[in-house]
């Protein structure tokens, strides 16, 4: 059966989240459950390019609500880059949403959570460690990554699956997910091999139910931060998170087989990111394309290839 992915380009947040979700509303309505999980991406609290907007989830959680039979609880929950607890939540003006919808919602600081799960991750010698993640996110029964259409650092991209694993991990955890136990110590094209494993192997956990790009403002250029934004002007969203990733990837001028998360998911089976095997509803991404300027350690963040991958992707 062929993936579907949601396209939406209506010139306005809220209506092109909710309009990527309704365009494949049958495939993500049996998702639903009565307890959901929208987790955004605060990679800072006061750089709002950079993070996600309150009206991409006001999209998300219309489209929610319309649905035959609505969650009774949402929680948003993030581990942001804050200087006090709940600061983005304030500072974006989540906090608002408490009082705009007839739902419980629930903003939850993922720093504060006290029960997590463990699993196997590698470093850049291959050396294997472990890190932490939160049961209420692995416990929940429908989560949704609503993420931002942005290049990176290490791997080129980062979207809904990147998202929704290195905003719920222990934050101590994260720089292990490059290899390394401190960011001085981050070296490309090693990190970027490492990365891939790891967010692959993550992935088997925290693979979100569905997955919501965000691209009406999207950042290029030397990202995940920084101010060099794109009017890319569409919205993304998929039962299949690589495919949403991957249909993104392509808006972004990038080739989504061309980079390693995408190239390995996609091999292995644990999503769709070849775009001849997805149907786009909406309009045509040729249509819709914006290139983005890549981060300037682009061309050795593409030097992914690990010499024996499948050795470090295998089950636990």
């Amino acid at each position: 059966m062929r993936t579907k992915v949601g396209l939406a380009k209506t010139g306005r947040r809220r209506s092109n989240v909710f309009e990527a979700l309704d365009n494949i509303r049958d495939a993500l309505t049996p998702k639903v459950r009565e307890q959901v999980l929208l987790k955004p991406n605060f990679l800072s609290s006061t750089n709002q390019l950079a993070s996600s907007h309150v009206d991409a989830m006001r999209g998300a959680l219309d489209f929610l609500l319309s649905t035959p039979h609505p969650p009774k609880e949402v929680i948003i929950a993030e581990g942001a880059n804050e200087k006090f607890s709940g600061e983005a939540f304030q500072i974006f003006g989540y906090e608002a949403l408490q009082a705009e919808y007839d739902l419980p919602i629930r903003l939850v600081d993922l720093h504060q959570e006290t029960e997590w799960v463990e699993t196997t991750v590698f470093l850049a010698e291959r050396n294997e460690d472990t890190v932490r993640m939160p049961k209420i996110v692995t416990d929940c029964p429908c989560t949704i990554s609503v993420a931002i259409a942005k290049t990176h650092d290490a791997g080129v991209v980062t979207l809904a699956m990147k998202n929704m694993i290195m905003g719920t991990l222990h934050k101590e955890d994260r720089i292990k997910m490059h290899g390394y136990h401190s960011h001085a110590d981050r070296v490309l094209p090693r990190e970027a091999q490492t990365l891939n494993i790891n967010l692959l192997r993550l992935s088997r956990h925290l693979k979100p139910d569905i997955a919501i790009v965000d691209g009406t403002v999207g950042l290029q250029g030397n990202g995940p931060g920084g101010t060099d934004s794109v009017p890319l002007g569409i919205a993304v969203a998929s039962g299949d998170v690589f495919a949403a990733d991957a249909v993104t990837t392509k808006a972004m001028g990038f080739e989504p087989l061309g980079i390693g998360l995408f190239h390995y998911a996609n091999e292995m089976g644990y999503g769709t990111a070849d775009l001849d095997k997805i149907d786009i509803v909406g309009p045509a991404i040729e249509t819709v394309a914006t290139s983005f300027k890549p981060h300037e350690t682009a061309e050795l963040q593409f030097q992914w290839q690990e010499a024996s991958p499948a050795e470090y992707l295998a089950a636990d």
